[in-house]
């Protein structure tokens, strides 16, 4: 797999915005959209630095159903109103 692209859903309550990639449990929050997901972004990022030299971001991605990625494989993440 050459690349895999995540998507993140943004949601918008009375006092926060909230950006969420649902499969992987990964969420960032601020008061402006923008807010939402840079922090989505550094807890995703962080979320990859955990599994980095361990061989473990295949398989916590192939659990949540992200099948035929490897170490090659590109993340994209892509953000969409819900």
């Amino acid at each position: 797999m050459d690349a895999l692209v995540l998507t993140a859903k943004i949601n918008h309550d009375e006092a926060r915005y909230v950006a969420r990639i649902e499969d992987l449990d990964l969420e960032g929050e601020g008061e402006s959209l923008e807010a939402a997901q840079d922090e989505l972004i550094q807890v995703m990022r962080a979320w990859i630095e955990t599994h980095d030299g361990t061989d473990t971001l295949a398989e916590a991605l192939a659990a949540a159903g992200y099948l035929g990625v490897d170490e090659e494989t590109e993340l994209q993440l892509e953000f969409a109103e819900a």
